[in-house]
This record gives structure tokens, sequence and C-alpha cells, in this order.
């Protein structure tokens, strides 16, 4: 076979990420096999499926090049040590040499790294990289020694060794960590500039001092490669992730210390300790592409909390909820199995569409394509998600996927699983309304309204869609409005069956009770009274001499007047224009309450409280500041339940689900409203709970 390249994984453009390429060495033309099995086994799926290499997956394209050898085996080289670990005077005592494309030599002996460079292997990878790809961190050699060596930004390992030795040498020549592990000798040299590795033992200017707790000894662990022993080992102490100053490092027994007792840098298997960790997602952060814009809350993994899937561009990550923080679980770079492609402006639904009390994923697309796509992810029982259904420009039934589709999640049968609603009132000569049925594994069309549903009296372009349980019987239903399109705003109430939606309920100009239904009225549902049907808000801060909210309760085929704030809801200080609601059970009282915000009418930003009693609301708020979270313009919130609470989980209305995440481009918070508003948890630029300490 010829030399050739081959892309294996493509985060991004090249000049924006980190090109990783895998290089074998002694390899014929009948070995390429067994090069390729061993990249795609221990790199691409045991590396690059765990911890902080999943994690930040979307930060490298990876390549492979296959390279054909003469000889099967590189060359072989064994060095006379003179008993001592000082390599200045040790001779050869025997070698074999083999014709392979870069010539490598192995050692496997540890004071020459195991393997070294013959006269010409530096030019051979750098004319290989310079034919394929512009950079270069790892080189495969066809020998079953054990044998890693890495540094100078390259990791070079053996067949014979395993994806703990690859992420270890990683940590050199792409974290530009130093070893860990001691040897022999003692530093009597001064600090240097190793991440890892320090000789001040000063509590405040000690190089990692922000995740040292202030109870843990420095040093904490004295001798030749010495653990914690200055003291008791406190109960639940880590090896791995509770940090300190520990003797011995960078091959040396003594004085120089390491952060943890035990990192990838000393024993390969364990995570990155915190610092480690924390220097290469810095370095590497910007090639990620990751942000925290796009975060979507879900029952990923059927814990009953909420769970976060982020989507950054061209990939998507999953945190699983612990009930004290997040743990990373998935990470799905440009696509994942079943051939979805994640693009910038992708749409992403949550529900559980196949009805097994886990939230799946839908994802439409009607702009980064040439024509749009819509497809259903879900759990590809490993932490991750995989594609199960993916339809192609459209769904039979439906007439063509457009630009302007706006997707709505409903159970409308009731049996269990999510279905979608979807609306166009932009992208044809008529408006459409399809209801698009749920098998579990895929959707079909159930029902299309071409231009009315009986009784409305014509879909026009501004309705606006909301569903809910209007009448407690397990299906969603429909409601509309719209304030634009006519002469005077009306509101319709849909009752799901079977056969798709009928009419409840008209309201023309207005609801009994309101005042009058107005262009700029907001809809917000939500069961307030806790009966199981749910109930409608509307407010409107434009239209009249002052904002007023109103609270209508649904009797199963109707709206009835419960209540109306003119002006103000007691405790929030004042209705104002651009006053956001979101409904959710604060209290976990089975009645759904009002989360409210509003950043653009006063001189600080507020968020408030609105709890109901069942036919009226009483309000409290923060300003400005919600414990270390700045709330600003650019806060987007998800309703969420972070913690195991009591309460049935529910759309709209009972679950308790008292929080809310917030985020924007680099933060993620979660705020809790379980009795007040405070901040649980924050994050900057990524979601790591650490022992002691943070990233910033």
């Amino acid at each position: 076979m010829a030399d050739s390249m081959t892309t294996l994984r493509l985060a991004g453009p090249p000049g924006l990420k980190r090109n990783l390429v895998v290089i074998g060495d002694g390899f014929t033309a009948a070995d390429q096999p067994i090069f390729n099995s061993y990249v795609e086994n221990t790199l691409m799926r045991d590396v690059f499926g765990r911890d902080y290499f999943a994690e930040d997956a979307s930060a490298f394209n990876i390549y492979r090049i296959n390279l054909e050898s003469v000889d099967s085996g590189v060359s072989q080289r064994t060095w006379d040590l003179k008993g001592t670990p000082d390599t200045s005077d040790d001779t050869v005592q025997s070698e074999t040499i083999r014709n392979t494309a870069l010539g490598m030599i192995f050692s496997g002996q540890w004071s020459h790294c195991w393997m070294e460079y013959g006269t010409h292997t530096d030019q051979r990878i750098n004319d290989a990289i310079n034919t394929w790809v512009p950079d270069a961190d790892n080189v495969v050699l066809n020998e079953p020694g054990f044998g890693g060596c890495g540094g100078g930004g390259r990791a070079h390992v053996t067949l014979g060794v395993g994806w703990d030795v690859i992420a270890h040498e990683f940590g050199h020549g792409i974290g530009g960590f130093a070893d860990e592990y001691s040897d022999h000798g003692n530093y009597t040299g001064g600090e240097q500039g190793w991440i890892n590795l320090t000789t001040i033992t000063d509590r405040a200017t000690t190089k990692w001092r922000q995740f040292i707790e202030p109870t843990t000894p420095l040093p904490t662990g004295v001798g030749s490669g010495a653990n914690y022993n200055q003291g008791p080992r406190p109960a639940g102490w880590s090896s791995n992730h509770d940090a300190g100053l520990f003797e011995g490092g960078g091959t040396l027994n003594t004085g120089i210390y390491r952060p943890v007792e035990n990192c990838r840098m000393k024993g390969n298997t364990p995570e990155f300790c915190p610092v480690c960790y924390t220097s290469i997602k810095s370095n590497r952060d910007g090639e990620t592409g990751h942000h925290f814009r796009n975060a979507y809350a879900g029952n990923f993994y059927g814990s009953g909390r909420s769970d976060v899937l982020l989507h950054h561009g061209t990939s998507i990550q999953l945190f699983r909820n612990t009930d004290s923080g997040f743990t990373h679980a998935f990470s799905g770079v440009e696509r994942v199995p079943g051939s979805w492609q994640f693009q910038p402006n992708d749409q992403v639904l949550v529900g559980d569409f196949n009805g097994d009390g886990k939230d799946e994923v839908v994802v439409f697309n009607g702009v980064d394509w040439a024509f749009p796509y819509l497809g259903l992810l879900v759990d590809d029982g490993n932490n991750g998600l995989r594609l199960v259904a993916r339809y192609d420009g459209d769904i039979p039934g439906w007439g063509g996927f457009r630009r302007n589709d706006r997707f709505f999640v409903a159970d409308l049968n009731g049996d269990g699983r999510d279905d979608l609603v979807v609306f166009n009132g932009d992208d044809w000569s008529m408006t459409y309304v399809g209801l698009l049925r749920s098998t579990g594994a895929g959707f079909f069309m159930s029902k299309r309204y071409d231009g009315d549903i009986p009784g409305w009296g014509g879909l026009a372009r501004h309705d606006e869609l909301f569903v809910g349980d209007l009448d407690g019987d397990g299906r969603d239903d429909l409601v509309i409005f719209n304030g634009d399109d006519w002469s005077m705003a009306y509101v319709g109430l849909f009752r799901s069956s079977s056969s798709g939606y009928s009419m409840t309920a008209r309201y023309d100009g207005d609801i009994p009770g309101w005042g009058g239904l107005a262009r700029h009225d907001q809809l917000i549902l939500g069961d307030f009274d806790g009966d199981g049907r749910c109930d409608v808000w509307i407010f409107n801060g434009d239209d009249w001499s002052m904002p007023y909210l109103g609270m209508f309760r649904s009797t199963g085929r109707a709206l009835a007047y419960a209540n109306r704030y003119d002006g103000d809801v007691p405790g929030w200080g004042g209705l104002a224009r651009h006053d956001e609601f979101f409904a959710a059970d604060l209290n976990a009282d089975g009645r759904c309450d009002l989360w409210a915000w509003n950043h653009q009418d006063w001189a600080m930003e507020y968020l408030g409280r609105m709890i109901s009693n069942g036919s009226a609301l009483s309000a409290s708020f923060v300003g400005d500041w919600v414990g270390e979270w700045n709330l600003g313009p650019n806060d987007r919130f998800e309703v969420a339940r972070y913690s195991t609470l009591r309460g049935r989980i529910g759309k709209l209305g009972g679950g308790a689900r008292p929080n809310l995440y917030v985020h924007n481009t680099d933060w993620f918070g979660i705020i809790n409203g379980r009795s007040g508003i405070s901040l649980n948890k924050l994050y900057y630029r990524w979601i790591h709970d650490y022992r002691f300490g943070r990233n910033w």
C-alpha cells in the first residue's frame, strides 16, 4: 500500500484546533491493520473516551498517517548503563538495525526514555507532517515491549502500552507537565517553571495555593516520594483530587514537591490532579469552542434531577447531575453515531420521546444545510447519544421542512411519549400546523391543519402557540394567541384527542375579567391552583397606562378569571414593561409559581419569586447580585430541578422545580428559589467540581 493520511476526527478548521497526528513506525504494508486497530481502540476509544480528553475532545483534530516500512518492527538498541542512572558514561552494548519509515530505535530502558531517534528520524517525522498535516503529537512503534516517552510537543509509545501511558505522555506533549514519580536523587536547585512541581512551601506563595484547603498541613508529605504523613490523614481524603505539597517528583526522591499523592503524571491511570487539569483546560480552552450560551436542562439520566446539555457550534457535551454538582458524561464532537452532524444553528428540544422516563433530544436545523434536517437522538447505552431517526428535508405528510418551522414538545395522546407540534407562518402561501406523533424511535405525521384549525377562524402568521394539559387528561392541549393579524386580539383553547385538536373556547377581544386582550399580551402556562389542569397567566407591559398581570384558571374547557394585578404584585416593587416570567413549582406544593426577571427597566437587574397560593401571588426579589452571580443583560435561564426533592415531575405544574440554571458566554450558575433566592453553584468557562478551590 502507498503512504496515506486518514482524518479520524475533524472538530473544526485546522487553524482553530490542535492537530493531533498519529504516525506509525515499523509497520509494513501487511502490518497496517495492526496499527489502525491500535489507534482506533487505544487512542480514539480509550484515551479520548476518558476524563479530560473526552471533555475537551472538541479541541483536537485527529489524523492518522500510515507510513509503509520495509521491515516489520523497529530497530533495537541495548545500553550498558554502568550501574548508575547517569547516562553520560553509557555505551552501546548491542543493536539491531531495521529499515523503517522513521528510523526509531527501541531500547526498553527507562534512563534512555525507552526509545530514541535515529539519525534521520526527526527529519522524516517533519517530512511526513509537512506532506499531510501541520502538527504532530504521537508516534506509535511496532514494538511489543513497554515504553513511552514524551516532550517537545510529541509523545512516543509502543504497541506494548495501553491508553494510560498515552494519556501520561500527552501530559508531557500537550500539557507541558513534568513527571511526578520518584526514582533517585535529591533536588538542590531553585524554583523552576514546571506547572506541577515546586520548591516553595510557604502557604501564601506556593504555586497551587488556591487548591489547598486551609487545614491541610504544608508540607503534607515529607520524605522520599512521600504520601500524606504529616499528621492523620483526613476522612474522605482523595489521593488524586485533594491537593497539598508532597515531596518527590520530576524523577527525584526529595527536595521538590508535587501537588497530590497520585496524579496521572505519576501513576498514569488516575485523572489529572486539580493543578494539571486546570492548566491543560486553560491552555486548550480557546481551541474547544466551548461556551455556556446554549445550555439545556433535561432529565437525561433518569434520576429525576436536571442534567445539562451544552451545545457549542459543532459539538455538544452532557453533564450528569450528581445531586451535589455535575460530572462530565459525554462529548459529541462534530457528529454522533447514526450521523447527526452538529452545526451552530441547531435548534435543540428536550423531551421524553420514547417514554422510558429519561429525556431525549430532538435537533432541527433549517439554516446550515442545503435543506432542513430533523433528528431524534436517544441514549446510546454508554452515557451518550446516538441518532435513531433523521428526516432529510421532510417528514411524510408535512410537505417539506422550512427554515422558519417552529417546534413544540407535547404529549398529544397521553401515552407517556412526548410528540411534536410544528408551526410555520412564514414560508408558505398559508399557515400550517402539524402534529408529529412519536413512535419512540421516530415520528410520523398524524394530522396537518392547512390554513385553519376548525373554529379558530384562520391560522395566521403571528399566531403564538402554547402547549399544556388544560383538562387534566394526560394529553397536552393547545392555546393560540394572536394580537397582530386581525382587528382585535384572540385567544383560542384546543383540546387534544386521538383525532387531533378541537376548539373548546375562543375569546374575541377579551377574557372576562381581563379588561381587553391587546396586541402585546404575553401568555404563560402553568397549573397555579394545583388541580392537575394547566392554567394561564397573561402579562401586558406595553399597551396600557400601567402593566398588568392576570391569572385565569382552566375549567377544562374554558378559562375563568381568578385574579389581576394592576401595576404591581405585592412584594415585586412594580410591574414594568420588560418583565419576563418563567413558570415553575418553586416551593414543591404542587402549584405552579413564577420566576420574574427584568434587566431593562431599572438601574439594576432584578430576579424575583411570585408564589401562588392557588388564586393569588406573593412576591420577593433580589437586585443585581445573587450570591456571587452578578445578574446581567446577557443572562439566560432554564427552569430546572437541581436537587432531589419530593413531588411529581410535571411540565407546567407540580414537579418541585425550584431552580434556575443561569448562563451566559463564560459563566454557568445554579440559582435556588426553594425558600428565598440563593446561589448553589457557580462555574467559570467549564463545569468541574473541585474538592477545594476553583479555576478562577
